[in-house]
């Protein structure tokens, strides 16, 4: 059976921290593959300043830029639109790949807020969770893990190594005119420089 990993977010936009995670993740564990699932809306978080068709086409390039094997891009969440809730994408994601063994990825921080998630016992209870620790960050290690509720069976722990990078910096130095060398992949920034991304306030477009 396939395996992969089940990378969602926002990705506004895709950064090197989330395609170093990604790789850490794939050869951490061992999965053929990582798939990246950008969100429509995302529960818990301000909505994205850029469209979903613009996030993919950036989390593309820079999937096919990166030339790591496995790295797959699905739109299935911002087919469906409204609020991408992780346990709705996982069944929609099932049904779609019956034959895949799926698990998610999730960061430190966000794993800690799992009893806010909608259908958060239904995730709990059937899911295979991945969660990363960055360096520098607090690190959730497998006590607390188990009082959130993960089944230790079902989640793995992994420390990974990634630039210290946010999308909202990426915006905030485009907003200001700066460069963003460094931050995302070169394909990335040619592609927001020709679209003209971020250079403007959500509240003044």
């Amino acid at each position: 059976m396939t395996s992969a990993i089940v990378f969602g977010g926002t990705f506004d936009p895709v950064h090197n921290g989330h395609l170093a995670i990604a790789r850490q993740a794939r050869e951490g564990t061992g999965v053929e593959e990582v798939w990246f699932v950008p969100a429509a809306l995302a529960p818990l978080r301000d909505p994205p300043h850029a469209t979903p068709q613009d996030r993919l086409e950036l989390l593309e390039a820079a999937c096919a830029a990166s030339a790591q094997p496995g790295f797959r891009v699905l739109d299935i969440a911002t087919r469906r639109g409204g609020i991408s809730y992780t346990a709705e994408v996982m069944d929609a994601l099932r049904t779609a790949h019956p034959d895949v063994h799926l698990a998610v990825l999730v960061g430190a921080d966000a794993a800690r807020t799992i009893s806010a998630w909608h259908r958060s016992a239904d995730l709990l209870r059937t899911e295979h969770f991945v969660i990363v620790n960055r360096s520098g960050a607090e690190p959730l290690l497998a006590a607390e893990a188990e009082r959130l509720g993960y089944a230790p069976a079902r989640t793995t722990l992994l420390t990974v190594h990634s630039p210290d990078v946010s999308a909202t910096e990426v915006r905030s130095r485009c907003l200001r005119g700066e460069s963003i060398e460094g931050l995302v992949p070169e394909v990335v920034a040619a592609l927001i420089a020709g679209k003209g991304m971020y250079h403007q306030n959500r509240d003044d477009a």
